[in-house]
């Protein structure tokens, strides 16, 4: 496979982002670095498992290669063998254990995938030319030196996305990428070596680098704890967890959940992340009822193709500004240090669009800067689509842009707010209808703890259906569902009604944690 490697920024080779992990290995090998699930495991022995399967693999050429396949099933073995694989220079492409094994064996085969990485003794086990199985043993000898220096434009791991079309797409990620934004993360959460980090997210997903990389190049330490989706709260305590990041879905469960009970964030917790989903203005207003003013309450946005984050914004606790009168929108931040953004105006249907700095007008958002990604893998057309190298040069030549597929506008303060995308836009009785929007109508009645929008076929034609997860100790389902009923007809247009509003224990969601709406409506109503 090969990619464009267009300039975005850096060109010669730096050292390798990992350098600090290794030198926190070499200074204090004894220093935890992983708890799972109550073992613990130093960041001498984790060195040591990552520089054995960097040594395992094959050593990276200037040649294009195929991404190591590494089976993941949320362990520190997961931590040390994509670690192993991104020290060596090479790219990783992660294969959940749980998945079908007709998944698992697509991925390979789309991946391309010749050899790869077991965590485990049992269970899958990749049927590749070449499988590593390392030795998962401690070990007391003098941590390696750090790896070798990288090209930045090496990629660094693909993630296959669900697709319109239902044919995955793998995202190629550079290791220039994780280089700009790791450092920011680590400043922008707070991490060093005093923190304790909940491991939350499964390696599947790229929100999980965002607790791995920034943790242990901070000399921190990562906590797994398989329990922690089931009782998160009593997770935090029993770790004493100081930082978390979430999905924001997930967030607001929680949040009602604490309200429920009449308890508080754990004492130990003061930095909370939250991202993948638009927040609900009604579930920030929650939040400040919890007493959790000593907590930094962080909004984060980001994409596959534009490496973890590239906004962020404090919502509430120490250092958050006011937020800005957005009509009842919850702003999704300013753009991190290492990003460029535009939004653009979509002119008679060109992609391309032009750039505008009008504040009451929604536009795609386009990101620009190093952490973009090379593109889709073997995906020539969907890469052109999506990547643009058409763009403005500012003298280190022409700048790529990412379409985002997101609209925003911009706020007073200069923060971004999300409008919902065009792709969770329905035609609804003639009437263009944003999902968000419908969400975000019903989630803030009384009573509603979680809310998820969708649309299925009446007599032919697309009709909304909403599925509520109602709160506990309240009245009667059937009261709340009259009055949200009732505040939707006194408050929104009839198109904007769904005319089925059905209370589920619980939505469906995707492997990152975020809600599956066509997954749900599927589950509920076949």
């Amino acid at each position: 496979m090969r990619l464009s490697t267009p300039n975005d920024g850096t060109s010669a080779e730096v050292p390798h982002f990992l350098d600090p992990f290794f030198e926190v290995a070499r200074r204090d090998p004894a220093r935890p670095a992983v708890v799972d699930n109550g073992l613990v495991i130093s960041y001498g022995t984790l060195a040591h498992w990552a520089a054995a399967v960097a040594a395992a693999v094959a050593p990276r050429t200037e040649a294009p290669q195929s991404p190591v396949g590494v089976v993941v099933h949320h362990s520190a073995r997961d931590v040390a063998a994509m670690l192993g694989v991104l020290a060596a220079g090479r790219a990783y492409v992660p294969l959940e254990a749980s998945l079908p094994a007709a998944r698992l064996a697509a991925t390979l085969r789309l991946a391309g995938c010749h050899e790869a990485v077991a965590t485990a003794e049992s269970g899958y086990q990749p049927e590749v030319a070449h499988l590593v199985r390392p030795t998962w043993a401690a070990s007391a000898a003098t941590p390696p030196e750090a790896p070798a220096p990288v090209p930045p434009e090496a990629p660094a791991y693909t993630l296959f996305t669900s697709g319109s079309t239902g044919e995955p797409k793998g995202v190629v990620v550079p290791h220039r990428a994780l280089a700009a934004v790791v450092p920011e993360l680590r400043a922008l959460y707070g991490v060093d070596e005093r923190q304790t980090v909940l491991h939350f997210h499964g390696a599947g997903g790229d929100t999980s680098l965002e607790e791995i990389l920034p943790t242990l190049t901070a000399g921190a330490m990562l906590v797994i704890d398989d329990a922690a989706h089931v009782r998160f709260t009593e997770t935090v305590v029993d770790c004493e967890v100081t930082i978390a990041v979430l999905p924001t879905g997930f967030w607001h469960s929680l949040v009602a959940d604490l309200l429920d009970r009449g308890t508080r964030l754990p004492p130990s917790m003061h930095t909370l992340v939250i991202g993948g989903e638009a927040v609900r203005a009604d579930m920030l207003d929650r939040w400040a009822k919890l007493d959790a003013a000593r907590v930094r309450l962080l909004n984060t946005y980001g994409s596959t193709e534009t490496a973890l984050v590239t906004h962020a914004i404090g919502l509430a606790g120490p250092g958050a500004a006011p937020l800005p009168d957005a009509g009842g929108a919850v702003p999704i931040g300013f753009p991190l240090p290492h990003v460029r953004q535009r939004v653009v105006a979509a002119d008679d249907g060109d992609a391309t669009g032009s750039p505008y700095d009008n504040r009451d007008v929604e536009g795609e958002l386009q990101v620009s800067g190093p952490s973009l990604a090379l593109g889709y893998h073997n995906n020539p057309d969907a890469t052109a689509a999506r990547f643009l190298d058409a763009g403005t040069d500012d003298g280190a030549g022409p700048r790529r842009w990412y379409r985002t597929g997101d609209l925003v506008r911009t706020a007073p303060d200069g923060s971004l707010i999300f409008c919902g995308r065009a792709d969770h836009q329905v035609k609804i009785r003639g009437y263009r209808v944003d999902l968000g929007e419908v969400e975000h109508l019903i989630g803030r009645c009384p009573g509603v703890d979680a809310v998820a929008a969708a649309t299925r076929q009446d007599a032919g034609h697309p009709a909304l259906v909403a599925f509520v997860v109602l709160a506990r100790h309240t009245e009667p389902d059937g009261h709340v569902l009259a009055r949200i009923r009732a505040e939707l007809t006194a408050q929104a247009p009839a198109h904007v009604i769904p005319g089925q509003i059905i209370p589920v224990p619980e939505f469906v969601h995707t492997h990152t944690g975020k809600i599956d709406r066509n997954a749900t409506r599927d589950r509920y109503l076949g």
